[in-house]
């Protein structure tokens, strides 16, 4: 996967079907755990990674940070699921398993041998796009306990490929990046 400049401020890539479920599975957790979450109240939420997408403004003071996640949060909470959506529609909703519309462990075979999916994302699309990426990438550092030096702290069974969809993530960005700073 290679994003590269196309006609009229577009960008274009081909991704390997296990790449797109891999985009799809995660994006779709991501909505699920924006949709559920209580933008008024993130730092009691269950899951610590909302806290890490929902920050507070202000940290010494409470009230504060309080009054201005009643004005914002809401919005911000909708924007972050619209952007998540936009990247699910630009991968498509054609089955990735001639059995079932939902990936499956078949896609993360190094086997899975059908032809790349073609992507190609307009100006909007793109915000969307590297918006939900670092949306991705800072839920996965939450999961990971990744220390400010990069390292990940967390070391359980399955950190070792989070930690791989992780970097991958960060590639398929600096790729989009890249590819529209020309």
């Amino acid at each position: 996967m290679q994003f590269e400049p196309a006609a009229e401020g577009r960008v274009s890539a081909h991704f390997e079907l296990v790449e797109v479920g891999l985009l799809r599975l995660a994006t779709s957790q991501l909505v699920e755990m924006l949709e559920a979450s209580d933008a008024s109240a993130p730092a009691e939420a269950a899951d610590p990674a909302l806290k890490r997408l929902l920050p507070d403004a202000y940290h010494d003071d409470p009230e504060a940070a309080a009054e201005f996640r009643r004005f914002t949060a809401g919005d911000l909470l909708d924007r972050k699921v619209l952007n998540a959506k936009v990247v699910l529609a630009t991968l498509g909703d054609e089955p990735l398993d001639p059995i079932s519309d939902e990936p499956d462990e078949s896609l993360l075979q190094d086997d899975y041998d059908e032809a790349p999916l073609a992507i190609v994302l307009d100006p909007p699309d793109v915000q969307s796009w590297l918006r939900t990426l670092t949306d991705l990438r800072l839920t996965l550092a939450e999961r990971l306990d990744i220390a400010p030096d990069g390292v990940p702290r967390r070391d359980s069974e399955d950190a070792p490929f989070l930690h791989d969809v992780y970097e991958w993530l960060g590639m398929v960005q600096e790729s989009l990046v890249y590819a529209i700073d020309v």
